[in-house]
């Protein structure tokens, strides 16, 4: 039973970070714009992909947008742009 319940946990973190690893993939799959479409939505709490439409971010940039600590900084930023 104890090997069972080792076994279990081992399986449980081999899968954590598994999932983990896909996630940075697909963040570096994106572009920089989609990136910051996402920071956007997430803050605006909305869900991704309500802004596809939008094809171009313009000069705002995702180093910039992650130095911001809070979402209302950073849909100020975003509107000044």
């Amino acid at each position: 039973m104890k090997y069972k319940s080792l076994l279990l946990l081992f399986l449980m973190l081999v899968q954590l970070s598994s999932c983990k690893s896909k996630e940075e993939v697909q963040l570096e799959l994106k572009s920089e714009c989609d990136q910051i479409k996402d920071i956007v939505t997430d803050c605006m709490s909305i869900h991704r992909g309500a802004l596809d439409y939008i094809k171009n971010c313009g000069d705002i940039s995702l180093k910039e947008l992650k130095e911001i600590q809070s979402c209302e900084e950073i849909l100020n930023h975003i509107e000044n742009k």
